[in-house]
């Protein structure tokens, strides 16, 4: 009995080391999927959002992003499949995407807060000026002595 438990547990421990998926030949290196996976989500995200201006732009999900990274759709299946093979590899890929669409999120705010604080600047200024102009004119304006009723 501990003979066969033994056996059953070496052929799991073995099998669990093999990998189920062969390293393709086109495989889409690790850096560059990252950035396929970061524009697809952010294209799903402005189809969902918008999805007027993609039209309006000519602009197909998957195509688009065949072309822009010169891959195919069955390199793209193939790499995806490798790579969620691996558990564990998977959730690193999905985690540095998810990285870097916060470090995008970021700066896109920062960005936004530039703009509407220097919008913030110049109206403030034009308000000051506009005070500023207002006092002068007052300043300026010279009041003619009023007649005496005869």
């Amino acid at each position: 009995m501990k003979r066969i438990f033994l056996a059953i547990l070496i052929c799991l421990v073995v099998s669990c080391g093999e990998k189920l998926i062969e390293k393709p030949d086109n495989l889409i290196p690790r850096d560059k999927i990252v950035q396929i996976y970061q524009d697809i989500i952010l294209l799903n995200a402005a189809k969902s959002t918008n999805s007027k201006v993609l039209v309006e732009n000519n602009i197909t999900l998957m195509p688009y992003v065949y072309k822009k990274y010169n891959i195919d759709s069955v390199q793209l299946t193939q790499s995806d499949q490798y790579y969620a093979a691996d558990p564990a590899l998977y959730e690193e890929l999905h985690k540095e995407v998810n990285t870097k669409l916060e470090e995008l999120k970021s700066e896109l705010e920062e960005r936004r807060e530039t703009v509407v604080d220097s919008i913030k600047k110049s109206e403030e200024q034009k308000v000051k000026k506009g005070a500023k102009d207002r006092l002068i004119d007052k300043k300026t304006k010279i009041s003619l002595p009023e007649s005496e009723p005869k």
